[in-house]
């Protein structure tokens, strides 16, 4: 065995061309599958990861449950508008709520999301004996208007430190770099990383937006529309509350009050990420079937790879033979230099595979500020080992067989 082998080894090294271009087509088969099956990985248990503190209901706005989700829980998108902070002060006192957190978006800091809430937010736990979620790492959190918490990402992004001061931006992205409130913010706190989208904020009470926003509406031409999220002539308003239930009973109970409401919906988080992961879903069905018919060129480029090699070399297999070589060993030499050549390339796709995946969700965690972890999918790897060798071995199967009837003397004349 392992003669044949070494002999196989060295027929796979003496035509580099013809080795060479099928490896790389089975090495992008195999990359296309482990990028497209990490990324869905990566993306789904970011998700997760981002969405775990945020309890089980968010509030907001009639509209897109979908929307509000992802803007409230990832911070993509813009918000669908705004509801009465009245609706906060009912969910604090409701008894079926556990904890109930009020968000206030209509500013940023150098495209950073400046976000109102109070001090419940510091208490958004993963589950009811976790610690919380979002802890100071360095100073302390806000305590007073115009105090600023900054969270991880956000602090390195912008280069604040402690007791540095700035002034917020119009919207909830970076706008002109004159169109500035005038109230300067004062950094008194820097969160430790979270692993979530809000790593990338900046946190206020909201207090301070509701008092920049009404001096900014007390300022502006009656006869102008003022750019603010929050609604003229009521500034005390929020784009969002993050409520945990007691329990999943009444979590429902809540759902269903809301349903009936007219200035305000209700949405589970898991619900509407299930439907973001559906479309991930399709995606990645779509870029399996690429990667299958990769695998299937790679599949027939292997099998003339071997076949045209056997073609040539029938004259010195035809002399093997004549040496006393059996046919067994000159079938396993031809099996074997299929085999070299798909596990070659399975080695190489992996590297690609992995290497794009974890390049990708650097640029994704960058831009969207939601972290994808890529790993090695343990669980699927004998499947991405096995499926390049039944390749290889389809792919030698009918040139070792070929050589396995050949006749001496035919080959020798040849």
């Amino acid at each position: 065995m392992r003669y044949d082998l070494t002999l196989a080894w060295r027929g796979v090294r003496s035509r580099l061309i013809q080795t060479v271009i099928p490896l790389i087509i089975v090495a992008l088969g195999v990359a296309v599958a482990v990028a497209t099956l990490a990324l869905s990985d990566g993306v789904r248990r970011g998700i997760v990861q981002a969405s775990d503190p945020f309890g089980v209901l968010v509030i907001g706005p009639k509209g897109d449950g979908q929307q509000l989700v992802l803007n409230s829980i990832l911070l993509q998108g813009l918000p669908l508008g705004t509801i009465p902070a009245s609706i906060y002060d009912q969910m604090r006192a409701d008894p079926r709520v556990r904890l109930a957190v009020p968000l206030a978006k209509g500013d940023n800091i150098g495209g950073a999301p400046m976000i109102g809430t109070n001090a419940a937010f510091f208490d958004l736990k993963t589950a009811v004996d976790a610690p919380p979620a979002f802890q100071i790492g360095d100073g302390r959190l806000f305590e007073g208007d115009f105090e600023a918490v900054l969270g991880s990402r956000a602090a390195d992004g912008l280069g604040l430190r402690l007791g540095d001061q700035f002034l917020a931006q119009h919207g909830v992205e970076r706008g002109l770099a004159d169109d500035t409130h005038e109230g300067a913010y004062t950094v008194v706190g820097i969160l430790a990383p979270s692993g979530t989208a809000y790593d990338g904020a900046v946190y206020v009470t909201m207090e301070t937006v509701w008092r920049a926003h009404q001096q900014e509406e007390a300022d502006s031409n009656p006869f102008e529309v003022a750019p603010l999220i929050l609604q003229a002539g009521d500034p005390q308003r929020l784009t969002s509350v993050l409520v945990q239930p007691v329990g999943f009973a009444e979590a429902n109970r809540l759902w269903q009050m809301f349903y009936s409401r007219t200035d305000a919906q209700a949405a589970f988080p898991g619900q509407e990420l299930g439907r973001l992961f559906d479309l991930f879903g399709q995606v990645q069905t779509l870029l399996t079937g690429v990667g299958w018919l990769v695998l299937l060129i790679a599949l027939a480029v292997v099998f003339l790879s071997v076949y045209s090699a056997t073609l040539n070399r029938r004259r010195d297999l035809a002399v093997m033979r004549s040496l006393g070589a059996p046919r067994s060993t000159i079938a396993r030499v031809i099996l074997f230099e299929g085999l070299l050549v798909s596990l070659g390339g399975a080695i190489l796709g992996r590297v690609l595979g992995y290497g794009a995946a974890w390049v990708i969700g650097g640029m994704v965690t960058q831009t969207a500020a939601i972290p994808v972890p890529v790993q090695i999918m343990w669980g699927l790897e004998p499947a991405l080992w096995l499926l390049p060798v039944i390749l290889g071995g389809l792919g030698g199967l009918i040139p070792a067989w070929m050589a396995y009837r050949a006749d001496v003397v035919e080959g020798l004349a040849a």
